[in-house]
């Protein structure tokens, strides 16, 4: 019996990609349920009339017989893996599908791909998972390193929202760490300033929750996204806990942001919240 359940977005079911490789250790260290789910996309332009969603089920019917037929492929990884789990095959919007998933899941595993990409950052199915999954998701950057992903995990920490959901997502994660470092960075008051709040400690919050972790202060200059994929990198971490988003998407399109920044230059998985 497991106490987890980890979905791993499958964009295609001929092989499963750095998105598997990524939720299949992952899955292993948490002893996981695995959910592998592939999802036939319906044009948005077949909704313009019932004569239209008619012609579009009907040309798309033979990619869901042959994604179907990919379920004894499934059955064999996770077998390899000694892992439970299943194999679905959905039409419609991948989105959609995976924050549908995401309700009675504890970790959404999805593909960011980096050359010829779905959409400008903000925008993709990765992107745009993130802003409405009720769970946690791990961004997997195309060509990212994968092995001993989750065994040293880097903590992107400023007491935002955004940064506390990344944390409470990844504690399972956390605690089978091997290795956890936390960069502590400054924070961002609220309208009446700090003194006003409670307050956190969190190294003593992951003290009573059996974390042991480094801390180390974190103030870079300018671009906190670079540095951050830079202290990752001179610690040799091999995951991101970060929350996303912590200023408006619009904002870090046009302006650019801790998160654009990583989405588009990472090469290490993250696991992220908004």
């Amino acid at each position: 019996m497991s106490d987890f359940d980890v979905v791993i977005h499958l964009r295609n079911c001929d092989n499963g990609g750095p998105a598997a490789e990524a939720g299949f250790a992952l899955a292993k260290r948490l002893n996981a349920h695995v959910l592998g789910l592939h999802v036939v996309a319906l044009s948005t332009a077949a909704f313009v009339s019932p004569e239209a969603v008619a012609v579009q089920v009907n040309e798309t019917s033979h990619l869901l017989e042959q994604a179907r037929a990919r379920e004894p492929w499934w059955r064999e990884l996770l077998e390899r893996h000694g892992l439970a789990g299943e194999f679905q095959v959905v039409q419609g919007d991948a989105v959609d599908a995976l924050c549908h998933a995401s309700r009675w899941s504890d970790l959404i595993v999805a593909e960011r791909p980096c050359a010829n990409p779905d959409a400008p950052v903000g925008w993709g199915i990765a992107s745009r998972t993130v802003f409405g999954s009720s769970a946690p998701v791990v961004v997997v950057p195309e060509g990212a390193r994968i092995d001993k992903v989750g065994e040293h995990m880097l903590v992107a920490w400023n007491a935002s929202r955004e940064a506390m959901l990344a944390i409470r997502g990844a504690l399972p994660l956390l605690a089978r760490a091997a290795q956890v470092t936390v960069l502590e960075g400054e924070s961002n008051p609220g309208l009446l300033g700090f003194e006003n709040l409670p307050m956190i400690d969190l190294r003593a919050w992951f003290e009573r929750r059996g974390i042991t972790a480094e801390f180390r202060p974190f103030k870079p200059v300018k671009d906190h996204g670079p540095a951050v994929l830079e202290a990752a990198h001179a610690v040799d971490a091999n995951l991101i806990v970060i929350g996303a988003w912590g200023q408006s998407r619009i904002t870090e399109l046009v302006l650019g942001g801790v998160t654009r920044h990583l989405f588009q230059h990472s090469d290490l998985p993250m696991l992220v919240a908004h």
